[in-house]
């Protein structure tokens, strides 16, 4: 085997204040590595350095970040910005760079690019634009694209995150099935899908390597969670501020749908639904990638016009009738992977969680004390205190969506509406999270709207589905 990567107590600046290492770490031709650690460790960190061959401030290191192809969520955001760039126009227009061509761009493997496309059945999607695509029709496509392309490195950082079980154990599949002799370099959350073909290990730990070598996978399971806390028991949550707005009768559904119907050229994401949600009734929507369930929730929070061409009441308000976004988004508190990729302005960790208040991507207005004050506990339940000041663009993408999700429960809303919360958490991070939610539905003041395709996400005080 050849040496691909060298770091030789390399130390690397990464932002204006911070610097990442000393670390020590050899990548051979061939090699499967699996990085491991909590979130905010540095595994991402250390992945963009590997990617763009960064340059050390000290100690040594080379790369081939050309030989490299990314799975992660910055590269789907680059994917997007560059598309925004070339083809300037709303993205609900027929522009953009197609599927099919998208795929093609990393020089595929042709039968490796076909028989990928036969097993995902993405030869409906391969006409459409790239930006039209759902967050798990597009995490395939990424996954795809990346792992029929001949190049000899695969950079995944949580490349299952955002896919449904059947698409989570197709990919697992077919990552056993071609990853043959490419050397790759996994960041995977969810310990339980580790891949038998992964023979390295190295653990991260406060931008540093704590160990690393060669893996049996069985037993590094063990090894793995005993390096993290796996049992949270939450402190107590914070208590709410007074709300300025009107009040909600507890016998009037929060939600209701009558005969809705949503289609999008040929395409049907359902008709004929009848949905009602009533105050303390939490439910669980579950489908498949595409089914419609951002769609759904969209109609809700009123970011899909199709909430003004259906019968549709939220919060007593018919939809339609006159009222503002706003009127509908005072009682709502809202988590998606959309969000993490719009929440970009510059801005503190603390000033993420305060923009919570005004339903609003950045503060525009001076908070006040009590609202500092509840950012600040919100901030000490999340283990961010420290960080308060940092700036948000470079908190890891773990850190990034706690944050969120702080800013989401910091005013307790009547509905609190999550979909996918827990993408790219670590085990500690995901079992706080969940606690958190536990807690908030125990407290009788939020009613929650759950969306997950992960099992170990399924919340005990959730006991009604809706399935698309």
């Amino acid at each position: 085997m050849s040496q691909l990567v060298m770091l030789d107590q390399a130390t690397f600046t990464i932002s204006e204040t911070g610097t990442f290492g000393p670390i020590s770490w050899q990548i051979e031709s061939g090699q499967k590595w699996f990085l491991a650690g909590r979130n905010g460790s540095g595994k991402s960190v250390l992945l963009g350095l590997i990617e763009r061959g960064g340059r050390a401030l000290s100690g040594e290191s080379f790369g081939v970040p050309q030989d490299a192809v990314v799975v992660s969520a910055a590269a789907h955001l680059a994917l997007i910005d560059r598309e925004r760039a070339q083809h300037d126009g709303a993205d609900d227009k027929l522009e953009g760079t197609s599927v099919a061509d998208l795929l093609r761009e990393l020089n595929p493997v042709d039968e490796v690019l076909t028989e990928l496309i036969s097993r995902f059945q993405l030869q409906p999607l391969l006409s459409q634009r790239f930006r039209q695509l759902s967050t798990g029709e597009t995490k395939k496509i990424l996954f795809v694209r990346a792992l029929a392309s001949e190049r000899p490195m695969l950079i995944l950082d949580e490349p299952l995150a955002g896919l449904d079980a059947v698409s989570r154990a197709l990919a697992l599949g077919c990552l056993a099935d071609f990853v043959g002799s490419k050397t790759v370099l996994l960041v995977l959350n969810d310990w339980a899908a580790l891949p038998d073909w992964v023979d390295h290990v190295a653990y991260l730990s406060d931008s540093r390597m704590d160990y690393q070598g060669p893996m049996d996978p069985a037993a590094a399971r063990s090894w793995l969670h005993q390096m993290v806390v796996l049992s949270n028991d939450a402190q107590a949550l914070p208590a709410p501020l007074p709300s300025s707005a009107p009040a909600l009768s507890a016998e009037q559904a929060l939600v209701e749908m009558r005969n809705v119907c949503v289609r999008f050229e040929d395409r049907k994401l359902f008709q004929g639904l009848n949905w009602r949600i009533d105050p303390g009734v939490h439910w669980q929507v579950s489908g498949a990638n595409g089914s419609g369930k951002t769609t759904l929730l969209r109609l809700i929070t009123g970011d899909s016009l199709h909430c003004y061409t259906n019968d549709l009441t939220v919060f007593g308000f018919k939809r339609g009738s006159g009222e503002s976004i706003w009127q509908i988004k005072q009682y709502i508190g809202y988590v998606s992977s959309a969000l993490h990729l719009a929440y970009r302005v510059s801005g503190t960790v603390e000033s993420v969680i305060i923009s919570g208040f005004f339903d609003s991507v950045g503060v525009y207005q001076r908070p006040t004390k009590p609202q500092k004050s509840a950012a600040d506990a919100w901030l000490a339940l999340m283990g961010l205190t420290e960080a308060r000041q940092q700036p948000f663009g470079q908190q890891s993408f773990g850190n990034q969506r706690l944050l969120l999700i702080a800013r989401a429960l910091v005013k307790q809303p009547a509905l609190l509406i999550l979909d996918e919360p827990c993408l790219g958490l670590d085990v500690f991070n995901r079992g706080l999270v969940l606690a958190l939610i536990e807690k908030l539905i125990q407290g009788n003041q939020t009613t929650v709207l759950y969306v997950s395709h992960d099992h170990r996400d399924q919340l005990p005080s959730i006991e009604h589905t809706l399935h698309l």
